[in-house]
């Protein structure tokens, strides 16, 4: 141990550690209160909004108070929470202060049987719902009739004279008429228990045509009426896939053209089927307010619904409509075999007609052999011949030169005036020989001209093809050499001078932190 006593370290504000700790704790206590009371009061607040949810004041409905009927009190209805309801104890104060639901009972606390509270419930539900005084101030007697018969009846008249009198003088007769109205209604009313009925829909699919049938609701509740929704077809009536069927009622459906694409298809379809006459529950929910009457709201409907299915037994082939269209296609392929008769004019009588032109043109070789004097022409005439005659052979255009062989033979006979038919004699035989010259010349100087032409022509094209050709490519390989020039400034912008930022900054925490640590270190020392 030392031997110098210990001296007791201070802040650099002049305080002890120990007050240091004690006002950390003390801090620490206050944050824990704290949330404790923000706790306590998140909680308050729930309770306060939850019970202002489940209570709500009653307020006046539709009908005739004080004010229309000089002072006879309140006939009609009540409103809470949207819905018109009304009082079941008519010799109690009015339920005007917080109002809260409470069960849905039967009537036996109103010595009420099952048939009466159905028609409560459902005079409450349809026509209490009116927003008409007069519809209203009629529930409210039928129901007070039914609910608390001797109070109805306990004023020494009728209970319907009585509170007819708090209906103005002008509209008592509305209201009798519809109080009528309701009870004649009322005795379609009661308590009844639906047996556990049943159902389905059958389909039918036409022979003819898959793509038609009908669907038929079958059930043993008779007057019952379905809504069916389909799948895989149609209505034919209403062109969608849902409609309202009765019992026993078959509806024609229909299959899109698209169904069958994907191959064979099944018709299916749901049916809700609900009772033709709808059971109204023996429930009434009741409304409570301190003090003051209880109220009755709607108790709703026995369930008197059931579901009934069917599908197709057999999925929907389309066969028999490809089959009439394959018979057609056969019948027209049949047809068209007769048309190829035109073919017989491939097998060319017609080219012997050309042949017979062609040997009328020797016949006129025959000309020259009756002048013998021109022995020399004949030769001439000779070696013509086959030229000529190859010419028309090799070429069709002689028809052609035949008008210029007639000009020709006007020249020659110009020195020999004097012998007219001699002259066309030799005329004949000149215009061989002319005839021959100026056919075989042109002939031959045009297919080579037309040769050095095409020629000519086709090697044009081909050189400037490669001069564009070799263009674009240069273009090409200048377009590559743009984004290249772009990576410095991509590299400059994504550089080490980027990322340098966040180094720093990191160093220079890890530093501060480090320093931190020290210091603290360093003076916890110095404390000690």
């Amino acid at each position: 141990m030392s031997p110098f006593p210990r001296r007791r370290s201070r802040t650099a504000d002049g305080i002890s550690p120990d007050r240091h700790r004690a006002a950390r704790a003390l801090l620490g206590r206050l944050s824990r209160a704290g949330a404790g009371i923000v706790m306590l009061a998140m909680a308050a607040t729930f309770l306060i909004f939850s019970g202002a949810q489940s209570a709500s004041a009653a307020a006046y409905g539709p009908g005739f108070d004080d004010a229309q009927n000089g002072g006879r009190g309140r006939i009609g209805a009540y409103s809470f929470e949207g819905h018109n309801v009304y009082c079941l104890q008519p010799w109690l104060p009015r339920p005007l202060d917080e109002t809260t639901k409470g069960d849905v009972v039967d009537g036996q606390q109103f010595q009420m049987s099952d048939d009466s509270t159905a028609r409560v419930n459902w005079a409450i539900s349809t026509h209490g719902q009116s927003a008409d005084p007069v519809v209203t101030s009629a529930v409210a007697m039928f129901v007070w009739s039914l609910a608390a018969p001797d109070s109805y009846a306990s004023h020494g008249t009728s209970g319907d004279e009585h509170y007819l009198g708090r209906v103005p003088a002008d509209r008592r007769g509305e209201v009798s008429s519809t109080l009528a109205t309701i009870r004649e209604g009322a005795t379609k009313v009661g308590a009844r228990t639906l047996a556990n009925h049943s159902g389905s829909l059958q389909f039918t699919t036409d022979a003819a045509d898959a793509k038609k049938g009908t669907v038929t609701l079958s059930s043993d509740l008779s007057g019952a009426t379905g809504t069916v929704v389909l799948s895989g077809a149609t209505f034919a009536s209403t062109g969608t896939d849902t409609a309202t069927l009765t019992v026993g009622e078959a509806s024609p459906i229909v299959v899109s053209s698209a169904g069958f694409e994907r191959g064979p298809v099944t018709v299916s379809a749901t049916a809700k089927v609900t009772s033709p006459t709808e059971p109204w529950a023996a429930k009434i929910l009741l409304l409570h307010t301190p003090g003051a009457q209880l109220l009755g709201s709607s108790g709703g409907t026995v369930p008197g619904e059931f579901t009934a299915v069917g599908q197709d037994r057999v999925p929907r082939v389309p066969t028999p409509a490809p089959t009439p269209t394959a018979t057609a296609t056969a019948t027209a392929t049949a047809s068209p075999t007769p048309t190829p008769t035109p073919t017989r004019t491939a097998a060319p009588p017609r080219i012997p007609s050309p042949t017979p032109s062609v040997t009328a043109a020797p016949t006129t070789t025959q000309v020259p052999t009756t002048t013998p004097t021109p022995t020399p022409t004949q030769t001439a005439a000779s070696s013509v011949t086959p030229t000529h005659s190859t010419s028309p052979i090799t070429t069709p255009p002689p028809a052609s030169p035949a008008p210029p062989t007639t000009a020709p033979t006007a020249k020659p006979p110009a020195p020999t005036t004097k012998p007219v038919p001699q002259s066309t004699t030799e005329a004949g035989t000149p215009s061989s020989t002319p005839s021959v010259a100026p056919t075989s010349g042109p002939s031959t100087s045009q297919s080579p001209t037309a040769s050095a032409t095409a020629a000519s022509t086709a090697a044009p094209p081909r050189t400037p093809s490669a001069s564009p050709t070799s263009m674009p490519a240069g273009t090409a390989a200048a377009a590559p050499t743009t984004p290249t020039s772009a990576q410095p400034e991509t590299l400059a912008q994504t550089g080490a001078s980027a990322v340098s930022w966040p180094l720093l900054l990191g160093g220079g925490a890890l530093v501060v932190g480090a320093l931190a640590l020290a210091w603290g270190f360093l003076s916890r020392r110095h404390q000690a």
